[in-house]
This record gives C-alpha cells, structure tokens and sequence, in this order.
C-alpha cells in the first residue's frame, strides 16, 4: 500500500509539475518531521488505575507527498494535495510505588487530503511570508494491535474516513530559476478523538484503561514547488 501511495504521490506531481506552467497553479513536494511530547505544549496523554500509571506519548513521525496551490489575487490563494502520514506513539506502563517500568510502541497509518485558504505577504523581492488554515480528510485504513511480553494494546478508529482542523505559518524564497522552497511550522487537530487505545495484559480480552487519543501534533513543514513558467506581462513571482 505504501509503495503504491509514493508511486501515486510521483505520477501526479510529475503531471502537476506541467500543469504549474501557467494559469496560476503551483505544483510540488511535501515532508513534515511530526515534533515529539514537549514541543509546544505537546504533552503526553495520562491515566492511573490502582497503582499503575498509564501514559501515551507522541514519537518523531513524518508525512510526505504533493502539494498544489491555486492563485486568485497576489495576496490569496488556496491549496491542496495528497499526503502519506505515519505518526509514531509509546504507552509507557509504570507503577506508582516500585520502579516496575513498561513500554509498547506502535504506528497509526493515515492518508490526507487537506483543502486550505492561505493569504501571502511579500517580505522582500524574491521572499513571501504566507498563513494558511482549513481543514483536512484524514483515511484511516486499519486499527492497530501492539503487545510485548506482558502487556497489549489495541487501538480502534473511530471511522475510517475523519476530518481535522490545520493551519499552518511559514516563509517561501524564490531563487531565480531554481523553484521555490518553503519552511513553516504546522499544527493539526482532529476534530474528535480519532482512536481509542484499550490497554490491557497481554493474552487477555479485557482491558485495564480505555484512552481517547487526541491525534493533535506539529510538525515543521519543507516544501519545493516546480519553478513557475513567466507569463507575459507579468514578474517571475506574480503567481
């Protein structure tokens, strides 16, 4: 499935990168390193039952795939694209009166489609700073099962197609002849708790602890957009 999502992700931007020739569309690419717990207030998920503590952490995760962007004016604009996204979590089991530790870690698979308004101020000849927000199609399409030698995690979708809120901040630079390159910062919120972890011991049907997961997480953002085709009567980067 993934081998098929890049070999899409591919063909498409090798017809957008033709596209991007006129009619003020751009076309390229998109990855985006997901930030860990800590990073901007992004803390970890808690519970206790007894005397065990029960908590869900945000790994390092990434997203890659296109991205297209549609011109209306100099200063608005909308964007669009597909994105293979894998985020990477810990459950980390502890008791609250010994030094008994545990950890499972386990991977949620998504596909997303995000649609977003973004409006662009020029901060110097070849450079814009730009802000975007709107929301997302997130595919989910599996649930997960984890487990190490003694405890087991089984984390169930809400549905398989869900939606998100996004946005994000950033600033492009335009070297001549050379496309466009883009870094930002940005933040994804689902609309409801997308997953539900029912942590149990392993080899059991009965869980300890149910925990809604948020699926809340920033990320940086690193784009390159296929150079634009100059059209007459206007600059380079009047697109």
């Amino acid at each position: 499935m993934k081998k098929f999502f890049y070999f899409t992700v591919v063909l498409l931007a090798m017809q957008t990168s033709g596209l991007t020739q006129g009619k003020g569309y751009l076309g390229g690419f998109q990855f985006k390193p997901m930030l860990g717990n800590g990073v901007f207030s992004n803390t970890a998920q808690t519970t206790t039952n007894d005397t065990i503590n029960f908590s869900i952490t945000n790994k390092f995760g990434y997203s890659f795939g296109m991205t297209i962007r549609k011109k209306f004016t100099k200063v608005l604009a909308i964007e669009s694209g597909l994105r293979f996204t894998q985020r990477n979590y810990a459950v980390n089991i502890d008791s609250a009166f010994t030094s008994y530790s545990s950890s499972i870690d386990y991977r949620i698979i998504a596909y997303e489609i995000p649609l977003k308004a973004m409006v662009r101020l020029r901060s110097s000849d070849n450079s814009y700073f730009n802000v975007s927000l709107g929301g997302q199609i997130d595919l989910y399409p599996s649930d997960i099962f984890a487990y190490n030698f003694e405890w087991q995690v089984q984390v169930n979708r809400r549905s398989w197609v869900q939606g998100s809120f996004v946005t994000n901040l950033g600033w492009e630079i335009h070297p001549e002849d050379l496309g466009i390159f883009y870094i930002g910062l940005a933040y994804n919120q689902p609309f409801v708790p997308p997953f539900a972890a029912n942590i149990g011991e392993r080899n059991t049907t009965a869980a300890i602890v149910n925990m809604k997961q948020t699926g809340t997480f920033f990320s940086i953002d690193l784009r390159y957009y296929f150079e634009p085709k100059k059209e007459k009567g206007t600059d380079r980067d009047d697109f």
